[in-house]
C-alpha cells in the first residue's frame, strides 16, 4: 500500500543539522507497511528516532499491535484504520482523522487528541488516561466500560455518544456538544456544562446536584421530576424543555426562552424569571395543550414579586411606623409608575425587618429597579434614624396621628361593620345572557325571566356563586375557584337547555372590585375580568362556554375534567390593554363527561 504525503513527512527545516542516517519518507513507509513485528523491532533499535508522520493519508491501514508511542500524526488521515492494541502513548494526534477507527484496547495515555475526529470510532477498553481531549469529536462513540473521569472534554463533540452510567462527577464539559447523546443514569454532580449543547437529551435519570447549566442549550431536553432547587439557568435556551413535576424553587431562569416548555405541576416558589421569553407553554399532564402568552405576559403572570428590605437594629418605633407611608410614597414618586406595598414586618433577635414588594414595575427594568429601590430606601432610612434625636418633631407626629385617629377611627369602625364594599379580590367571573330575549313580548319576557331565575338559583347555590346579579337577560357572578365556575357553567347549560333556553357563557379570572350597585341596591362586581368575560360571552356561539387562557391554565393545573378547544377570534370591543380587532386566544370548554 502506497502512502500519499499531503504535507511534510519529517522535519524539512534545517536538514543539514539532522543526522545523516535519518530515514527518508520512502524508507520509513516500507517499515511501517511490513508488519507490527518488524516495525516494533525497528523502534527498539532506534529508540531515539523522532517520527513525524504528519499530514499523511493512512486510511484503512492495519496498525494493530503497533508501537506508535510519541509518533506525531498531526493532521494525518487514519480513518477506518485498525489500531487494535496499538500503543499510542504520548502520540500527537492533533487534528488527526480517526473516524470509524478500531481503537479496541488501544493505549492513548497522555495522547494529544486536540481537535481530533474520532466520530464513530470503536474505543472499547481503550485507555484515555490523562489524554488531551479538548475540542475532540467523539460524536456517536460508544463509551461503554470507559472511565472518563478526569478528562478535559471542554468544547468536545459528544453528540449521539453513548455515555450511559458514566461517572462524570466534576468533569469540565464547557461548550461541549451533547446533542442527542445517551445520558441515562449518568453522574453529573458538580459537572460544568456552561455553554454546552444538550438539545434532545434525556437528563431525567441523571444525578445533577451542583451541575452548572448557565448559557446552556437545553432545547427539547427532558428534566422532568428533577430537583433543580437553586439551579442557575440564566441565559440558557430551553425551548420545548420538559419540566413536568420538576422542582424549580429558587431557580434562576433570567433571560431564558421557555417557549413550548412542558410545565405540568412544576414547583416555582421563589424562582426568578426576569426577562424570560415564552410565547406558549403547556400545563397539562401529557404536554399537548398550549397556553399562548403575549410579550412579557408569562413573566407578569408567574414571576415572584421583586422585593427589597429595610433593616432596623431595634424594634420599630411609633414614628417609624408613622413615616413608612411617606417613605413608600417618595419611592413611588422617584420611580414613576412603580407600585409598592409592605409584604411583612418580622422581628429577629435585636433587629426588625420590613419587607417591601413591587406590585407593578411600571415598565422599568426589574434588575435595575430592585437595586435602585434598595439604595434609595437605605438613604431614606437615615431620615427615620434622625427622628430618634428630634423629640419635638416626634411629639408633633404623635399629636398629628392622634388627631387623625380621633377624626377617622369612628368612621372606619362604622365601615368595618358593613360588607366588603370596594375591596379587590381575585376571582373567577361568569357572564351570560339569553338568546332571543329582545324578540319576546312583555308578558313572555316576564314569565321566561322568572323561570330563568328560578332554574338558576339552585345551580348558583350548589356551586357557591358569590355576588350574583342580573340585569335584563344578563347574569354575572363570581366564584372562588375556576373549577367551581366551570362546573356551574356546565350545569347551567344542561338545566337551561332542558327548559328550552339557549345561553352563551364567558369565563375569565382576575382582580374583581366589589362595589355597591345603586340600581339594584346590592353588592356588585366590576373590573377587567368581568369586562373580558362579557367580551368572551359576546363572541361565543349560542350554547357554548368560551373561556380565557388564564381560566384554561388554572383548570389544567388542577386536573379539571374539561376539554378545551382553542379559538382565535378578533376582539369586537376594546377591553383593558386589548384593542378592538386584536386577535384573542380563547378556548371553548366542554365537560369530558358530556363528550363521552
Amino acid at each position: 500500500m502506497e502512502l500519499k504525503d499531503s504535507g511534510s513527512f519529517g522535519a524539512n527545516e534545517d536538514q543539514e543539522n539532522n543526522s545523516n542516517d535519518q530515514l527518508t519518507s520512502e524508507e520509513l513507509s516500507k517499515i511501517l507497511l511490513t508488519s507490527a513485528v518488524d516495525w516494533n523491532a525497528w523502534r527498539q533499535q532506534h529508540p531515539k528516532e523522532k517520527l513525524h508522520l504528519e499530514g499523511l493519508d493512512l486510511r484503512g491501514l492495519d496498525l494493530s499491535d503497533y508501537d506508535l508511542s510519541e509518533v506525531s500524526f498531526k493532521k494525518s488521515n487514519l480513518s477506518y484504520s485498525d489500531l487494535k492494541n496499538a500503543i499510542l502513548i504520548a502520540a500527537d494526534l492533533t487534528q488527526a482523522n480517526l473516524c470509524y477507527c478500531n481503537l479496541t484496547n488501544a493505549k492513548l495515555i497522555a495522547a494529544n487528541l486536540y481537535q481530533a475526529n474520532l466520530s464513530h470510532a470503536n474505543v472499547l477498553q481503550a485507555n484515555f488516561l490523562t489524554a488531551m481531549c479538548h475540542q475532540a469529536d467523539f460524536s456517536n462513540v460508544d463509551f461503554k466500560e470507559q472511565d472518563l473521569r478526569g478528562q478535559n472534554l471542554k468544547n468536545a463533540n459528544l453528540s449521539g455518544a453513548d455515555l450511559r452510567r458514566q461517572n462524570l462527577e466534576g468533569i469540565d464539559l464547557r461548550g461541549a456538544k451533547l446533542i442527542g447523546a445517551n445520558l441515562d443514569n449518568v453522574n453529573l454532580i458538580d459537572a460544568n456544562l456552561d455553554g454546552a449543547n444538550l438539545s434532545d437529551v434525556d437528563l431525567s435519570s441523571c444525578e445533577l446536584h451542583g451541575t452548572i447549566f448557565t448559557r446552556s442549550i437545553l432545547n427539547n431536553c427532558n428534566l422532568s421530576q428533577q430537583d433543580l432547587t437553586n439551579f442557575n439557568f440564566s441565559g440558557s435556551e430551553m425551548k420545548g424543555v420538559d419540566l413536568r413535576e420538576a422542582n424549580l424553587s429558587k431557580a434562576k431562569l433570567d433571560g431564558v426562552d421557555l417557549s413550548s416548555a412542558k410545565l405540568w405541576q412544576v414547583q416555582t416558589k421563589g424562582w426568578s424569571i426576569r426577562g424570560v421569553q415564552c410565547t406558549h407553554a403547556s400545563w397539562d399532564q401529557k404536554g399537548r395543550e398550549y397556553t399562548h402568552y403575549t410579550r412579557n405576559q408569562f413573566e407578569k403572570l408567574f414571576a415572584d414579586k421583586i422585593s427589597f428590605q429595610l433593616y432596623y437594629q431595634r424594634l420599630l418605633s411609633y414614628q417609624d411606623l408613622a413615616t413608612l407611608p411617606f417613605l413608600i410614597e417618595h419611592l413611588e414618586a422617584s420611580f414613576w409608575g412603580c407600585k409598592l406595598r409592605i409584604r411583612e414586618i418580622r422581628n429577629e433577635p435585636g433587629d426588625t425587618i420590613v419587607v417591601m414588594v413591587v406590585e407593578d414595575t411600571g415598565g422599568l427594568n426589574p434588575s435595575m429597579l430592585e437595586s435602585s429601590l434598595q439604595l434609595e430606601a437605605d438613604k431614606l432610612q437615615s431620615i427615620q434614624i434622625s427622628l430618634q434625636s428630634e423629640r419635638r418633631l416626634q411629639s408633633e407626629i404623635r399629636e398629628s396621628m392622634q388627631g387623625i385617629k380621633d377624626r377617622y377611627w369612628p368612621k372606619l369602625l362604622e365601615l368595618s361593620e358593613q360588607d366588603s364594599d370596594a375591596k379587590m379580590r381575585r376571582m373567577a367571573v361568569l357572564f351570560t345572557d339569553l338568546k332571543g330575549f329582545s324578540n319576546w313580548d312583555n308578558r313572555e319576557r316576564t314569565e321566561k325571566l322568572a323561570l330563568f331565575r328560578g332554574l338558576l338559583k339552585p345551580v348558583m347555590k350548589q356551586w357557591q356563586a358569590s355576588y350574583p346579579n342580573m340585569e335584563g337577560d344578563s347574569l354575572r357572578a363570581t366564584f372562588s375557584t375556576v373549577n367551581h365556575a366551570l362546573g356551574c357553567a356546565a350545569m347551567m347549560q344542561k338545566v337551561l337547555h332542558g327548559a328550552g333556553f339557549v345561553v352563551r357563557i364567558g369565563l375569565d379570572i382576575g382582580d374583581v372590585k366589589i362595589t355597591h350597585n345603586e340600581i339594584t341596591d346590592q353588592l356588585d362586581i366590576e373590573g377587567d375580568a368581568l369586562n373580558f368575560a362579557a367580551r368572551l360571552e359576546s363572541m361565543a356561539e349560542p350554547g357554548a362556554v368560551l373561556v380565557s387562557e388564564n381560566v384554561r391554565h388554572y383548570a389544567i393545573q388542577s386536573d379539571s375534567p374539561f376539554i378545551f378547544k382553542e379559538h382565535r377570534i378578533p376582539l369586537n370591543k376594546s377591553v383593558g390593554d386589548r384593542q378592538a380587532g386584536d386577535i384573542v386566544v380563547c378556548f371553548m370548554a366542554q365537560s369530558a363527561d358530556d363528550l363521552k
